[in-house]
């Protein structure tokens, strides 16, 4: 997928199994922000990062109460 022509064919096939209706413009619309998306995370793609480095916070679930509040 290095392609415009390529990308462009992977959306209008993602979008018929999707049963999604777009057409040729909005094919070349969404083709265009995915290659852009693509370039983004290439460039990010080697980029050590250590857990240090995320920003979120790590998801924990709360405890199970012991008992029923009820």
């Amino acid at each position: 997928m290095d392609t415009p022509a390529d990308i462009a064919a992977y959306v209008g096939h993602t979008a018929l199994l999707l049963d999604l209706t777009l057409d040729d413009a909005q094919v070349q619309r969404v083709a265009l922000h995915l290659s852009r998306t693509r370039a983004l995370a290439s460039a990010l793609r080697d980029v050590p990062l250590g857990a240090e480095d995320e920003l979120a916070q790590i998801f924990e679930p709360a405890p199970f109460p012991s008992e029923d509040p009820a």
